[in-house]
């Protein structure tokens, strides 16, 4: 339990900082994963590799039916409830839900071709599903520490699998065998951490009747969110050679940290929203707070992909998917978005059908400009489709959460001081750039100013840790 001294914004800061790290570094290997397979791998097998990963996204999400995020939700009496109340049936009617879904990831990689065997790919999702939701349940706990070693135990286990591939000590089939391993291991470790934490915590009776609504648009928003996320990847790994896909792949991809970042906020935010001492003002003052701190991390890597974005390709990627580069400037453009957190509030108000109508139409929209603007821009024109509904995404959130709370839509925002961040490294990084450029190689450059950047961040932070203190 929180200290009651303790100010509810260090609480959130220590929060966010663990949900990160837990996050953190499975993430760090995949990005260091995609890295070497880029720079060492046929096209064309790396195509079918990040095709794997699309599929099991979208349908890992689905699988899970919003159960991770509607955990973080209540607090963890109200879900030991859930829990204890859930019939066999229920239980069932997941359980196939989960198989009918791993069949259907099983039939893909038949159909379409995959580095890794069918069962492997059916398996890996079949796993996947009680790993999220025993993940949720146990930072509802807080149990922090414990997960975290969990989660830098699997990212260790799935960059060392992926080293061995491309040194070609070991072949794909073999790399999804240790992945799986990686996997049954997790799971046996937070089924312990979350029988521990069941048996020590309260339950309350609770009626799955009276979180159906809630559960039901959160899943639909999640769907709805990764197909957003994932759609446009989805239809062209159908539509697409292999070689082609890939390049599409690295183009547009998410800067990883950054909706891992959003996500550990959010989730911070949730467990925080919940405390009963505070009021809707307290509240706004909280999520202003932490869009400020985001927006001080946000804001210098924005402009660093956004000035050192041809460095970027043609170093890391050896200048094989230079091509790419203008697909990266365009869905580059969401990255300020991720400097806040436009669900959090509504989420927490129960507003789950909120959630949902905006998801959808965002989607709809993004997939109303896909065919105009690809007529016009090609393969930027999709990337651009989805820049154009995120915003308006955003915006209709805003809206709604302004109504809810009875204030003004700018009063939600840290405006001000968005203002003075996106301004001030938006020049230094242009300056930065261009005297780099003049005196240092292209490999010079690219790390000189990443080295900028990482100390900067690092600057921040500290900052911001020693203002919470």
């Amino acid at each position: 339990m929180r200290k009651p001294e303790v100010p509810t914004r260090g609480t959130l800061l220590g929060t966010s900082a663990y949900i990160f790290l837990i996050r953190f570094f499975p993430t760090l290997a995949s990005v260091a994963a995609l890295i070497w397979l880029s720079r060492y791998m046929p096209p064309a097998w790396y195509g079918r590799y990040q095709s794997f990963w699309v599929q099991w996204q979208v349908l890992h999400v689905l699988a899970t039916l919003g159960l991770p995020t509607l955990v973080l939700t209540y607090p963890a009496a109200t879900v030991n409830g859930l829990i204890r109340g859930a019939s066999r049936w229920q239980l069932s009617g997941l359980a196939a839900w989960v198989l009918l879904l791993s069949g259907g990831l099983w039939g893909m990689q038949w159909v379409l071709g995959s580095p890794f065997a069918a069962w492997q790919a059916a398996l890996f999702l079949v796993l996947g599903v009680p790993v999220a939701v025993l993940e949720s349940y146990a930072l509802l706990g807080r149990q922090f520490r414990d997960v975290a070693l969990v989660s830098i135990g699997y990212a260790g286990l799935f960059g060392l699998a992926h080293a061995l591939l491309v040194g070609q000590v070991l072949s794909s089939e073999h790399l999804m065998n240790g992945l799986l391993l990686g996997n049954v291991l997790r799971l046996v470790f937070l089924a312990r951490l979350g029988y521990r934490q069941y048996r020590q915590q309260p339950a309350e009776v609770v009626a799955w009747a009276a979180v159906r609504s809630l559960w039901a648009h959160t899943a639909l928003n999640e769907v709805v969110q990764i197909l957003f996320r994932w759609i446009d990847k989805l239809l062209l790994n159908f539509l697409l050679p292999t070689a082609l896909f890939a390049l599409y792949f690295n183009g547009t991809l998410d800067v990883p940290f950054l909706p891992l970042l959003l996500g550990a906020a959010g989730s911070a935010l949730l467990l925080h929203f919940g405390e009963p001492e505070l009021s809707d003002a307290e509240r706004i003052r909280t999520l202003r707070r932490a869009a400020a701190v985001l927006g001080r991390i946000v804001f210098p890597l924005f402009v660093f992909l956004l000035f050192f974005r041809a460095e970027l390709f043609g170093v890391v990627f050896r200048h094989r998917y230079d091509a790419a580069v203008p697909l990266f400037l365009l869905s580059s453009l969401v990255i300020p978005l991720r400097a806040y957190n436009f669900t959090a509030l509504l989420q927490h108000k129960g507003r789950g059908r909120t959630i949902s109508t905006g998801a959808v139409l965002d989607l709809l929209l993004a997939l109303a400009l896909m065919y105009p603007l690809y007529r016009w821009l090609g393969l930027g024109g999709v990337a651009l489709a989805f820049v154009i509904s995120t915003y308006g995404q955003a915006a209709y959130y805003l809206w709604h959460t302004a109504r809810l709370l009875n204030v003004g839509w700018p009063e939600l925002l840290p405006w001000k001081t968005w203002l003075v961040q996106l301004a001030g490294f938006g020049l230094a990084g242009f300056l930065l750039h261009w005297v780099l450029a003049q005196y240092l190689s292209e490999t010079g450059t690219l790390w000189t100013g990443a080295g900028v950047v990482v100390g900067l961040l690092a600057v921040q932070l500290w900052q911001v840790r020693r203002q919470q203190m």
